[in-house]
């Protein structure tokens, strides 16, 4: 009995300091219903009153933060095990399926409407994989591309760090670049690592007009594929 007189007078003095129901329940380790019984006299102040819906709205206060933080970790963990997955689904590309995935990248962003076979894009990626069918599936020798990189005004005083990255990244020699291409216009958006932009990498292979047209047939073997 004198148990709960103590944690009675306790849970008075907590609620006369602006403490929460359920705060007030879990210190004394009761019901949040006794400690509302115990208090139901006493009335807040509009300053606590203000306090107590603040903690209410705020996502990151108490077992809220907890649950959330929790919550977060499940989903960084979920999509993690689903990036894996669909890794290991894709593993090591026979030349066939390489020589159908080039196809189709060249489709999406290839060169259409020239007298060469072109291929531009900002993705390190992308490019590397582009090359590798050239290489490997097309039978084109590193001597038959052109390098040309096309990057905004604005970042004209960083093209040698830019070729450079580009040179390092797919392995070709600067001397195999041609004179960069700059877009005469300012950007309104600022980004948040400029120096991180590397512009697009245009690749084109020397005298490809029948290359092209047997690419316009591969494109079309697969576009049949559709029905």
């Amino acid at each position: 009995m004198m148990a709960k007189f103590k944690q009675r007078s306790e849970a008075i003095q907590l609620r006369k300091t602006g403490e929460s129901i359920k705060v007030i329940a879990k210190i004394l380790g009761v019901s949040a219903g006794s400690v509302s019984r115990w208090c139901h006299d006493i009335q807040l102040s509009s300053v606590q009153l203000k306090e107590l819906e603040r903690r209410y709205k705020d996502p990151n206060y108490g077992k809220r933060l907890e649950n959330s933080n929790k919550q977060r970790k499940i989903k960084e963990e979920k999509i993690d095990r689903l990036f894996k997955s669909g890794t290991g689904e894709i593993g090591n590309l026979s030349k066939r399926e390489l020589f159908l995935v080039g196809v189709a990248l060249y489709w999406a962003e290839g060169f259409k409407k020239d007298t060469q076979v072109g291929f531009a894009n900002s993705n390190l990626g992308m490019i590397k994989l582009y090359l590798r069918w050239l290489q490997e599936c097309c039978g084109v020798r590193l001597e038959d591309l052109i390098f040309r990189v096309t990057l905004n005004i604005s970042h004209k005083g960083r093209i040698g760090a830019v070729q450079e990255y580009w040179s390092k990244s797919i392995g070709v020699p600067l001397i195999n670049f041609r004179k960069p291409f700059y877009q005469n216009f300012l950007w309104k958006k600022s980004y948040e690592n400029p120096n991180e932009y590397y512009g697009v990498l245009r690749i084109k292979v020397r005298r490809s007009i029948d290359f092209l047209r047997k690419i316009y047939g591969w494109i079309e073997g697969l576009r049949l594929q559709a029905g």
